[in-house]
């Protein structure tokens, strides 16, 4: 799947080419539903045509040849078949891009100048790293979740130099064990353990800050003491972006890591994207860094003054025209685009379903209310 960088790069290369998009749902359970892919494949295929047959010579022509490579790569049946979906951007000089999707997607086909990206965005949001901890005090292993699979990148261990304690402040005689009224003892062991234990969270620190980046999450599972100061020092590191997993244990199965990562990378996700929708709520209302609304956040867009981009999958369902417009022209600023739900959606919504956060306020930024 396609990140952010590599879809903004898609997008510049074919900005000015015809471009046949395809995607494909796998995730229907229903066994009928899923035989039906190239049924539903070639209606959407005979529409276009359809729509084509009053265009010139040239596109037709263009657009026949996108089939025939589309055709080509399906020939070994239904790549969506073992992900939740498939999409695909091919132009007459070839397929310009091919990958399984982490969501689901409906399946759609479409003609277009450039490739349409809009149906992509709820996936893109999955390529954010997702690095699981589970720890106790002697090792830590760290995987990463991606297209509903689980990895171990690492283990961690917690080293810990053991040395005999000394007895009174003299060498032991022989005959003498070391331990022999013990206290103090045991206390250079534990401290030795906690030491190491420490240099092993370092360690974990380190390696999941740079596999997650700058917009990871990261998810944190295992023994109560460890997880915690994890938790905390990650937190430190990554602000808004770690949480603790009470369900995930030393003993859980990849499945079982898998799931919790799926569900606690959706709980980060939408919490975080509740609190930048408010955000720009706030900005909105003051006149201020935020638009709401379709007719504020489409002339803030043609200003190119937006950072960040928000929209809702009622607003890209109900009006795909006016997404696809607001995500290309977002790309082409060089903008982050996100696909909101959950809590995010339902604040969302009530506001046209599509927001924006801003690099600055034109001078002549005349749209007050959202619409």
């Amino acid at each position: 799947m396609l990140n952010r960088t590599q879809l903004v790069e898609l997008r510049r290369a074919l900005r000015d080419e015809r471009v046949l998009t395809v995607y494909l749902d796998g995730s229907p359970s229903d066994p009928a539903v899923q035989r039906s892919w190239r049924v539903q494949l070639d209606h959407g295929v005979t529409e276009l045509r359809t729509q084509l047959e009053s265009s010139p010579r040239e596109e037709r022509m263009q657009f026949e040849d996108c089939v025939r490579l589309l055709d080509e790569a399906l020939a070994g049946g239904n790549p969506a078949a073992r992900f939740p979906a498939w999409a695909a951007f091919i132009t007459a000089n070839g397929v310009r891009d091919a990958e399984p999707l982490s969501v689901s997607a409906p399946t759609r086909v479409l003609w277009s100048t450039g490739p349409c990206l809009a149906p992509y965005m709820r996936a893109l949001k999955e390529s954010r790293p997702v690095i699981v901890v589970v720890a106790d005090a002697r090792k830590a292993a760290v995987y990463q979740y991606r297209l509903a699979s689980i990895e171990l990148i690492e283990t961690i261990r917690a080293h810990s130099v053991m040395e005999p304690p000394t007895h009174m402040g003299s060498p032991p005689r022989q005959g003498f064990h070391p331990g022999t009224r013990g206290t103090a003892g045991r206390d250079v062991t534990q401290r030795t353990l906690l030491e190491g234990r420490d240099r092993m969270l370092e360690r974990v620190v380190e390696r999941v800050t740079d596999a997650a980046g700058s917009d990871g999450w990261i998810l944190i599972g295992g023994i109560k003491r460890v997880v915690a100061r994890c938790a905390e020092r990650l937190s430190s590191a990554a602000p808004r972006r770690v949480l603790e997993l009470p369900a995930l244990d030393v003993h859980s199965t990849e499945a079982e890591i898998a799931d919790a990562a799926r569900a606690g990378a959706s709980a980060l996700r939408d919490a975080h994207d509740a609190e930048r929708i408010m955000e720009i709520a706030e900005r909105a209302g003051a006149d201020g860094l935020g638009t709401l609304g379709s007719a504020a956040t489409h002339l803030a867009l043609e200003r190119e003054c937006v950072r960040d981009l928000f929209l809702t999958h009622r607003y890209r369902e109900e009006q795909p025209d006016a997404a696809e417009e607001a995500v290309r022209a977002a790309l082409d600023q060089d903008a982050s685009v996100e696909e909101v739900s959950g809590r995010a959606a339902e604040l969302l919504d009530p506001h046209g379903g599509i927001a924006a956060d801003l690099r600055f306020r034109p001078a002549a930024f005349d749209v007050r209310a959202p619409s």
